[in-house]
């Protein structure tokens, strides 16, 4: 399975990316982390990880890329065939995944530099690498995107089989995840939101500003969360609410 998470900026999409990689993994899933964020950086810390060479940088950055992707062949559905089809997570090139407790995560692309142009030979890479990329069974690839709805626009959400979307308890995350479910609908994609920061306060309006659509778990608003995010240090908090949302895509696997 592929699974797509957004939502607004700060509304803890890395955070919960990360801990849902690690559940996945802790269930017996190969979990594969994607970071589609060209931006933020926080991802790696979050799992005591250095940032990996990003895969477009092993590709000779943005100019290394656009030369490879003319010169390397078109594929039957007319892209370039940049990787070999039917690629497996296990070929992926080593020296651009960090791994921690069994899960490996791999950076997409970062801006580095004042001036340097858009991000946008960064969404085609996602595209080139996911139309082919082949799963096995047990093979979950979880793809942490920018804030926002760009990646939409991109086409970049349907290469993947879900959309999760991050809500905190703000309007602006409210009204993002009805557009990001009116886009899923769209894309024919399902869609699904989780809470997170949820607090008694907050509890009944998120639910009730969000009737119909569907909410597969609450993340209670951490106070061990904050701190390490706040300090830099790794996520070591389990959070059990956390299961219900692992029992949900399980079921959607399926």
């Amino acid at each position: 399975m592929k699974l797509l998470i957004c939502g607004k900026g700060g509304c803890g999409k890395s955070t919960v990316a990360a801990m849902l990689a690690v559940s996945m993994q802790q269930r017996g899933k190969r979990v594969f982390l994607l970071d589609a964020d060209e931006s933020n950086v926080g991802l790696y810390r979050m799992l005591g990880l250095n940032i990996p060479e990003p895969l477009m940088d092993s590709l000779g950055g943005k100019k290394g890329f656009q030369e490879k992707t003319k010169t390397s062949g078109i594929s039957l559905d007319g892209r370039p065939q940049l990787f070999p089809q039917n690629l497996k997570m296990d070929e992926l090139p080593d020296k651009c995944i960090a791994s921690s407790e069994g899960i490996r995560v791999m950076s997409l692309g970062k801006i580095h530099h004042f001036g340097e142009g858009c991000a946008c030979p960064m969404g085609r890479l996602f595209r080139l690498l996911f139309s082919s990329l082949r799963l096995e069974q047990q093979d979950l690839v979880i793809v942490d995107t920018a804030a926002g709805v760009e990646h939409f626009g991109r086409n970049l959400d349907g290469q993947c089989d879900q959309i999760l979307c991050v809500v905190d308890p703000s309007y602006e995350s409210i009204m993002m995840a009805k557009r990001v479910t009116v886009f899923a609908g769209e894309a024919h994609l399902p869609v699904s939101v989780v809470l997170n920061r949820v607090t008694p306060e907050s509890e009944n309006h998120l639910n009730a500003a969000l009737a119909g659509v569907s909410i597969i778990g609450q993340l209670p608003d951490s106070q061990s969360i904050f701190l390490n995010n706040l300090k830099g240090n790794p996520l070591n908090a389990a959070i059990p609410e956390m299961e219900s949302v692992c029992d949900a895509i399980e079921i959607a696997w399926v």
